[in-house]
This record gives C-alpha cells, structure tokens and sequence, in this order.
C-alpha cells in the first residue's frame, strides 16, 4: 500500500480517525523533565520561524519494531479494545488482538488567511443552517484567518513518510457480562464477525506509507 497518493483535504479526518482508534486502547503516561539554564552560547544558536513543526508518533501494545508485546496472545488475550454503546449496556464489541503503530512526521503549521479567489467547488450555501441563516458573517469565508497544515514538499520520487501506520485487530466479537465481570474481559465468544489489518506487505509487521502533497486550511474558530 506504500503507493497511495491523496489530497491534503483528507488529511484531519485520517489523522482524527486513525489517533482516535488508538488512544481509546492506549493511556498515555507522561513525564516531565526538570528545566534547565541555557548558557549564552546555546542562546545565540536557538533560530525562530513563523511556523510550527511537529513529529507524532504513537504506539498501542507494539514495540519499535512493530512486533506485539509478549502480553498479547494470553488467555484472555489483554491487547484488546472494549466499546459498550447507548442501550446496549452489558454487551461489548470486543476487539481482540488489538495492536499497531501510529506516526506523523514533520506536519507543518502555520498562520495564515484564507483566499478571496474561490475554485469552481465554491460553494456558499454551506456556510448556513437548514434555514438558510449564515454560520459565518456575511456568509462568506473569504479572508478569514485559519491554520495552514502542509508537508514539507522536497520530497524524491517514491518517497512515502508523511504518515505512516500499522493496525491490526485479529478478532471482533461480542461478549456479554457474566457474574459480575464485565464482557471486554471474557473470552466468552471464540468466534469472529470481522478481522482487520492494515499493513504494507514488504514485511510481516510492516507499516502502511502514506504520502500528503499540497495544503489543508482550519477555520471557523
């Protein structure tokens, strides 16, 4: 899969998609280093910009390597993901052998304010309500501050590292809870109604690459 192109404008929903998945079956723990004095040397060095660039990297019951942890695999298998919706309560979607890898590398944001020049999708009426009200005033983006999200574009022919990512869920049931316990404990139901994984085939564990080009703009806040 590591020959997939997309448009930036499906950039936040994969990424919310994807992070979401993941963060509902990883707690995050973390540590904060004690600050330390700069000397002037190290001061004169610091350069500053009018963006900002982050790497995001997320693991769910893997190691570096993608491998899953020794835990995964027991009885019942810990790597899992309970879900107990509205009205359901008592029954669980179980996601069973639940683990993968999440990584974002180098998103650029950035101030930036939007076009007066709109493309031929321009389209106003989505800027108001069922009844015709405007969500925006007059109805008009046009101009408005946002933020930029963008990839570095330097990027050599064949080269997938804006994102990538590995899932993987080997079984998906529903448990009941029994005698006090609840269902996204049990291994009750053996069976399967759906399996999933998302890899790229160049390695047992290997990681889905995804390549972003061109820009996506936030707006409205």
């Amino acid at each position: 899969m590591s020959d997939y192109e997309t448009s930036s404008r499906y950039i936040v929903s994969w990424i919310l998609t994807l992070f979401v998945l993941f963060a509902f079956g990883h707690p995050v723990n973390g540590k904060a280093d004690s600050m330390t004095p700069m000397d002037e040397n190290e001061l004169q060095s610091i350069s500053g910009g009018d963006a900002i660039q982050l790497t995001l990297r997320l693991r769910n019951n893997v190691g570096e390597d993608n491998l899953p942890d020794t835990a995964c695999g027991g009885t019942p298998d810990p790597c899992r993901l309970g879900l107990e919706f509205v009205a359901r309560e008592g029954n669980w979607l179980v996601l069973k052998d639940f683990y993968g890898s999440l990584a974002i590398e180098d998103v650029r944001l950035e101030g930036a304010f939007l076009s007066h020049t709109g493309s031929s999708y321009r389209d106003l009426s989505r800027f108001q309500d069922a009844d015709g009200n405007c969500l925006l005033s007059p109805c008009n983006p046009d101009g408005l501050p946002a933020i930029q999200l963008d990839y570095p574009f330097a990027k050599g022919p064949g080269e997938y590292q804006d994102l990538h990512t590995f899932l993987n869920i080997g079984r998906m049931a529903v448990e009941g809870d029994d005698a006090g316990t609840p269902g996204f404990m049990l291994d009750n139901n053996p069976g399967s109604a759906l399996a999933f994984r998302m890899s790229d085939s160049a390695s047992p564990n290997g990681d889905m690459q995804m390549r972003f080009d061109g820009r996506a703009f936030l707006y409205g806040f």
